[in-house]
């Protein structure tokens, strides 16, 4: 939750306190109740319950006008007027604005990650709902076996950065309004698979935590989700259980906590299913108080949890008029998505410095059914965004245009021949060898490819690379393809992947010059195989920069890290400073591994360097120890900087025990909740 509120804390904890008094057990059990909702649903079923205090908020996609309706329900027509909660997953209501999780972790801007996510929330007010079930640290996004960090634990540091980024972006109100937050956000880690067998450790299931508390920390969600689904995912993901410990500590989480409403749920004898906290049963809640099965106090505690999240959200004081989506103007350059749409785009090669696009680049051709599907660059036939084709036509870029292969009336992916495309390529080459620059756009779908395509895609580019290798691969698919042609790397590959409305106009802006590429990978690259073929943290931009002066130097409580950032090439540029640890043997189960500690984005023009300086303390040095507090061991601590994973200048450097002692007695933290950084 925001730090500063605008109502002193006594009022806050007075107006819960007078209000919980005044409340029956079944009003109390009714706050637990979210009715679950679907677009083929009435809005206004449940009203006669809403009336008797029975419903506390619901769930689902719902009608902006209805949400009013029951709104003025629960405030003028139950007992307490105790307004109400309509909680939705953004994604599934909103058109796809922004790129998804998984394309946007390649922007490494957490500041253009919080201003586009308040699109999302500005979205979801105008339609009426006040609780976004958004974001998630696992289930494919950041830290899942399918999601980016796939082997070694290294890109939790990222993914904490940036759930917190869209926590903020979603709960904080512009403008300063009066209200603590403007929506509640969820954060959710509920895969149970993602840890591990009992009692396995090591550096996955570390991270893994340090990243769930330091999310927590940074972002202050007003709610949080952890493994909540059924109590045998919980026993199973020690990960989240060991968070839920931590954060159910005398002093600790104050928000929702909806492990708790499927504690009670369990208790109160309802199953489990799908999320746990539901469609929960008031009637079966109520039942279980009286016979003892829960205990009042225990209520009480998860009803002042509500309470205190529908005041902070300024619901006891609101009229429910409501409101008009801010006038979304795409077509300028600062726009949000746009912004971060560009800076999600990953240039993973360019050589002979095929981009920008120029007088150099000559007649352009530009190849791949993909390129003018205004589904494709979302991943979803129905959001539709600009085309790549749009954006160049929009940036005056002479250009024509071939398919390349046959058309496959709603294929999601091309993978074999077929004999329309023998033709289709013929036609490809031979505009090929009359074109300057050939721009390939292709989208391999949504799974993890590595360097391979499938049969008609492969066929395709190497006939174009054999007519002409000034060839530049533009890729939409979820995941980044580096592929492989005649046994040799293309020149040039920009992984695009999905960006949400503002695609085209982005891609078009990177491909020109307009603006310079900036994003860097979230992952490795992988091969079939397993094979690393491009570094986590990998990433190039116009300009051409180097590091230089390293130094390293030992503070009382920190080390300080000091370099120079030089572009030496012939164009501005904006480069990902990476900074990686590597701890010596101890507590620390990171031991032996480089693990990102820190970055800073740099925009730099030509010709022109800059320091860069990094302080690290307890946060970047601890490990969690037994008790899920940080600690530093003495001993030499490697330290890299660099432009990747791979890229780096590297040094060490010995941290004394009087040092570690000094560290560990106070300093930084994992965030604002109280005990992650007490020893």
């Amino acid at each position: 939750m925001p730090e500063k509120s605008p109502f002193p804390a006594p009022e806050r904890a007075r107006f819960i306190e007078d209000l919980l008094g005044y409340m029956t057990v079944q009003e109390k059990a009714g706050q637990l109740v979210l009715t679950p909702m679907s677009a083929e649903i009435d809005g206004m079923i449940g009203a006669d319950e809403v009336r008797r205090g029975r419903v506390g908020g619901f769930f689902g996609p719902i009608n902006a006008a209805r949400t009013h309706q029951l709104q003025q329900i629960a405030t003028e027509e139950s007992r307490l007027g105790i307004p109400l909660f309509f909680a939705v997953d953004p994604a599934a209501v909103l058109p796809r604005r922004l790129p998804p999780p998984i394309s946007m972790a390649a922007s490494w801007d957490t500041e253009a990650i919080e201003a586009a996510e308040r699109l999302t929330a500005a979205d979801c007010v105008s339609r009426g709902y006040n609780w976004a079930f958004s974001p998630a640290l696992a289930t494919g996004d950041y830290l899942s076996d399918n999601g980016f960090d796939q082997t070694t634990g290294e890109a939790a540091w990222l993914a904490a950065e940036i759930c917190a980024a869209r926590i903020r972006g979603l709960q904080i109100p512009p403008n300063g309004k009066e209200q603590l937050v403007q929506m509640l956000a969820a954060f959710d880690y509920a895969s149970g698979h993602l840890a591990g067998r009992r009692g396995q450790h090591g550096t996955r299931e570390q991270e893994r935590l340090r990243a769930i508390l330091a999310t927590v920390g940074k972002g202050q969600p007003a709610s949080i989700a952890i493994a909540s689904n059924t109590e045998d995912q919980r026993q199973r993901n020690q990960v989240a259980e060991k968070a839920l410990t931590h954060l159910r500590r005398p002093g600790g989480y104050e928000g929702l906590l909806l492990a708790d409403w499927v504690r009670l749920g369990i208790k109160a004898g309802q199953a489990a299913n799908g999320t746990g906290f539901i469609g929960l049963s008031a009637d079966r809640i109520v039942a279980a108080v009286r016979d003892g099965r829960i205990s009042a106090g225990e209520l009480d505690d998860v009803v002042r949890r509500i309470i205190g999240a529908k005041f902070d959200l300024g619901l006891f004081r609101s009229s429910f008029e409501t409101m008009a989506p801010p006038p979304d103007d795409a077509t300028r350059q600062g726009h949000p998505a746009r912004d971060l749409a560009r800076k999600s785009i990953v240039l993973l090669r360019n050589d002979g410095d095929l981009l920008p696009l120029g007088t150099a680049s000559g007649d352009l051709l530009v190849v791949g059914s993909a390129a003018r599907n205004i589904g494709q660059t979302t991943g979803s036939a129905r959001d539709e965004a600009g085309s790549v084709i749009d954006g160049l036509t929009a940036r005056g870029i002479a250009h024509k245009f071939v398919a390349g292969l046959a058309l496959r009336e709603g294929a999601a992916k091309i993978e074999r021949m077929i004999p329309a495309d023998r033709m289709a390529i013929g036609m490809a080459g031979e505009a090929a060898r009359r074109s300057q620059t050939v721009v390939v756009v292709m989208d391999q779908g949504d799974e993890v490819t590595g360097n391979r395509l499938g049969e008609a895609q492969e066929t395709l580019l190497e006939s174009l690379h054999a007519a002409n290798p000034r060839l530049v691969l533009v890729t939409l698919g979820a995941r980044p393809c580096d592929p492989d042609v005649a046994g040799e790397r293309l020149p040039c590959v920009v992984h695009a992947g999905r960006l949400g409305s503002e695609s085209g106009r982005a891609i078009a802006d990177i491909l020109s010059g307009e603006h310079a590429p900036s994003g860097h990978l979230p992952y490795a690259v992988r091969t079939r195989a397993g094979d690393e073929r491009l570094p986590f943290g990998h990433g190039l931009t116009y300009g051409k920069f180097t590091f230089s002066e390293m130094s390293l130097e030992l503070g009382a409580d920190r080390i300080l890290v000091n370099a120079r950032l030089k572009n030496v090439g012939d164009l501005s540029g904006t480069q990902i400073v990476q900074l990686y640890l590597r701890a010596p043997e101890g507590r620390n189960r990171s031991a032996g591994r480089a693990l990102l500690r820190g970055f800073r984005r740099i925009e730099l023009a030509p010709g022109r360097e800059t320091a860069v300086g990094f302080e690290l303390g307890r946060e970047e040095l601890g490990a969690l120890n037994g008790e899920q507090r940080l600690w530093v061991d003495a001993g030499s601590y490697e330290i890299r900087l660099g432009l990747s994973a791979a890229r780096f200048r590297a040094a060490e450097i010995f941290v004394p025990q009087g040092v570690a002692d000094a560290m560990n007695s106070g300093g930084a933290s994992l965030g604002r909740i109280p005990g992650i950084a007490n020893s």
